[in-house]
C-alpha cells in the first residue's frame, strides 16, 4: 500500500520528501570542506525535521475540506429510520468534535425506501436536495446513482485514509468501503445478511428447508413467515448459473402459499420466540436483539445452502448539496469505528470491515458455515440484475414477486 501511494504521488505531481532529503544531501555535500565539523550534521538532521514536519497530502486535503465546511456552516444528513432519536445529539456533538467544527447538524430519521424517489425527482427538476447527505441500501443507492442524485468525492481515497483510522493503519481496504459503480461515489457504513431464525423446541437445526426452493415443501406448511418485501428472494435470479425468471416466481409462490403468514420481520421473529411459528426468512441482528433480552432464548439460526442476500447501507453526498463539504466529512467519517460506537450498541447491525465484537461474530459465523453471501455489488451478474430491475420489464417483474410472498 505504502509503494502504491508513492506512485500516485508521483504521478500527480508531488515529489515524495524521501526523495527531497537525498536532493538537499547531495548539495550539502561540497559544503563539508568549508563547515565546521558536526555543522553538516546539524544540517541534516534540521531537514529530516522539515520534511517529517510537513503535512501529507491526505492532511492537507482533509484541512481544506474542513476550511470549506466551517464556511458553509451547515449540514443536514438522513439517519436510518431505526435508529433511536436518542443517538442523534452524541451523532452530531461527536462529529463537530472530530473536526473542531462550530456548525449546525442537523440529522433526520428518515425511510429510505420512502425518500428516494423524491430524491431522483429533485435531481432531475435541476432543484437543490433536501439533505446533504442521504443513506439507504445497495439497491436504493444505485438508483439514485443512476439518476445522477450522487456527488463523486475527489481525493476520496486519500480522505478516507486520513479519517478512518482502520484503513490509514492498513487493516481495511478501500474497496471495502466503496465497491463497485459506487466508487468514491457512496460509502459503506454498516450491512446486514439474511438467514433463518427458528425455534429450537419447535424445529431443529436439521429439519429446517436447506434451499429456498424447499420452502414451498409441503412437511412445512404453516410453519415459517416472511416479509412482504422482496428482499429475501430478488437477488435470487443472480445467484444460479441457470436462471428462469417465470419459474422462480413460481418458487417464490409456493412460499407464499405454504407460509403462515406475511409480516414484518422484527413481528415474526417475536412469534417465532413466542412459539407461534417455528421459523421466520429474517436477517441476523434479530438474533443479537433477542440475546440481549434474553440470553437464554430458545433460538437459533441457519443460513440457506443456496445463497443469502446481503444488504449493504451506503452514505451519499447528494448532487447539487447546499453544503458539500460538511456532507462529504459526514458521509466518510461515518465509516469509523468512532461513529460505530455510537450506533452500533442499540441499532446492532455490523460493519463488514469492523473491529467490534458484533462485527468479528458477524464474519466468524458467514466463515464457519461456509454460507453462500451475495450482495448487489459482489459481481457484474448482480449488477445486471439489479440494472434489469430498474427497467419496466424488471419492475412489473419485482411487483409480481411480491404479490407471489402473498401467494397470489
Amino acid at each position: 500500500m505504502g509503494r502504491l501511494r508513492k506512485i500516485k504521488a508521483l504521478a500527480s505531481g508531488v515529489i515524495p520528501w524521501c526523495v527531497l532529503v537525498v536532493s538537499w544531501l547531495a548539495l550539502l555535500m561540497p559544503l563539508q570542506l568549508v563547515m565546521r565539523p558536526g555543522a553538516e550534521t546539524a544540517l541534516v538532521w534540521e531537514a529530516l525535521a522539515d520534511a517529517a514536519e510537513a503535512p501529507s497530502k491526505g492532511k492537507q486535503l482533509l484541512d481544506e475540506l474542513v476550511r470549506k465546511a466551517k464556511q458553509e456552516g451547515e449540514v443536514v444528513a438522513t439517519i436510518s429510520s431505526s435508529w433511536r432519536k436518542t443517538l442523534i445529539q452524541p451523532l452530531a456533538d461527536t462529529f463537530r468534535k472530530r473536526f473542531g467544527l462550530d456548525i449546525k447538524v442537523t440529522l433526520a430519521n428518515v425511510e429510505s425506501s420512502q425518500h428516494f424517489a423524491m430524491a431522483i425527482a429533485e435531481t432531475q427538476a435541476g432543484a437543490p436536495p433536501t439533505y446533504d447527505v442521504v443513506q439507504g441500501t445497495d439497491s436504493e443507492t444505485m438508483q439514485l446513482h443512476g439518476g445522477g442524485g450522487t456527488q463523486r468525492v475527489e481525493n476520496w481515497e486519500a480522505l478516507v485514509a486520513e479519517i478512518n483510522p482502520l484503513v490509514r493503519s492498513g487493516k481495511v481496504r478501500l474497496d471495502q468501503i466503496g465497491q463497485g459503480p459506487l466508487r468514491g461515489q457512496s460509502f459503506m457504513f454498516m450491512a446486514n445478511v439474511k438467514q433463518l431464525i427458528y425455534n429450537t423446541k419447535l424445529i431443529s437445526e436439521k429439519d429446517l428447508p436447506r434451499t429456498h426452493a424447499e420452502l414451498g415443501d409441503p412437511k412445512y406448511k404453516g410453519k415459517f413467515s416472511q416479509p412482504p418485501w422482496t428482499t429475501h428472494w430478488d437477488i435470487g435470479p443472480a445467484a444460479f448459473e441457470k436462471f428462469n425468471r417465470n419459474e422462480w416466481l413460481d418458487v417464490v409462490r409456493r412460499a407464499g402459499k405454504n407460509g403462515g403468514a406475511v409480516l414484518y420481520e422484527s413481528a415474526g421473529v417475536q412469534r417465532v420466540v413466542l412459539g407461534e411459528f417455528a421459523f421466520v426468512l429474517a436477517q441476523d441482528r434479530y438474533m443479537r436483539q433477542i440475546f440481549g433480552k434474553d440470553p437464554k432464548a430458545p433460538i437459533g439460526y441457519r443460513f440457506f445452502d443456496d445463497y443469502n442476500g446481503l444488504t449493504s447501507f451506503y452514505h451519499s453526498v447528494r448532487t447539487r448539496a447546499r453544503h458539500p463539504s460538511a456532507g462529504t466529512l459526514f458521509a466518510l467519517w461515518m465509516t469509523t469505528p468512532e461513529a460505530q460506537a455510537i450506533w452500533q450498541p442499540s441499532d446492532l447491525q455490523a460493519v463488514p470491515y469492523g473491529d467490534s465484537a458484533i462485527d468479528r461474530e458477524f464474519r466468524l459465523g458467514i466463515e464457519k458455515s461456509k454460507a453462500r453471501v451475495i450482495g448487489w455489488l459482489d459481481n457484474e451478474k448482480a449488477l445486471e440484475v439489479l440494472k434489469w430491475y430498474g427497467t419496466d420489464e424488471g419492475r412489473k417483474y419485482l411487483e409480481a414477486m411480491a404479490r407471489a410472498i402473498r401467494g397470489e
